[in-house]
C-alpha cells in the first residue's frame, strides 16, 4: 500500500486507546486488551486487565498527545510499539511526559495488547507537533 508504514495499524490502535469513546467502552477494551494483559503504569504500579477495565470506565480521560511511534517485530505475530506521550492541558501545553511501550499480539480476532508500560520522562514529546 502506498504510504503505508508497518507501524501505522498499531499506532492507530494505540491512539484509539487514548480516546474517551474507547476507554469508556468495555466491549471495545475487551477486544483490544488480551485476556492476559498487564500494565506497569508510570506510577510504577502494576495493573491487571480487570483493574484496567474498571478504572477506564470511570471519568473522562485526559487528552493525550503522542508521537515518535516505532515498531519492532519480535515474531511474525508479535510487535513492540514504543512512543512518547504527554497529557494536553486546557491551554494546550503538555505535561506528564512519558515514554511508552506496548507489546501487541495478532490473533484470529486481530491485534490485542498484552503488555503496556509508561515511564516518566523529563520531556518526551515534540512540543511543536
Amino acid at each position: 500500500m502506498k504510504g503505508y508504514r508497518a507501524v501505522d495499524e498499531l499506532e492507530r490502535l494505540e491512539r484509539e486507546l487514548h480516546s474517551a469513546g474507547t476507554r469508556q467502552s468495555e466491549s471495545r477494551l475487551k477486544e483490544l486488551l488480551h485476556p492476559n494483559f498487564r500494565e506497569i503504569g508510570r506510577s510504577g504500579r502494576e495493573y491487571s486487565r480487570a483493574t484496567i477495565l474498571e478504572r477506564l470506565a470511570d471519568g473522562e480521560p485526559p487528552k493525550v498527545h503522542a508521537d515518535q511511534f516505532r515498531r519492532i517485530d519480535l515474531e511474525p505475530q508479535v510487535a513492540l510499539i514504543t512512543y512518547k506521550s504527554a497529557h494536553i492541558a486546557e491551554g494546550g501545553g503538555l505535561y506528564r511526559h512519558s515514554l511508552r511501550s506496548s507489546i501487541w499480539i495478532r490473533g484470529e480476532e486481530g491485534w490485542q495488547m498484552v503488555f503496556h508500560q509508561g515511564t516518566p520522562a523529563q520531556v518526551a514529546c515534540d512540543e511543536s507537533a
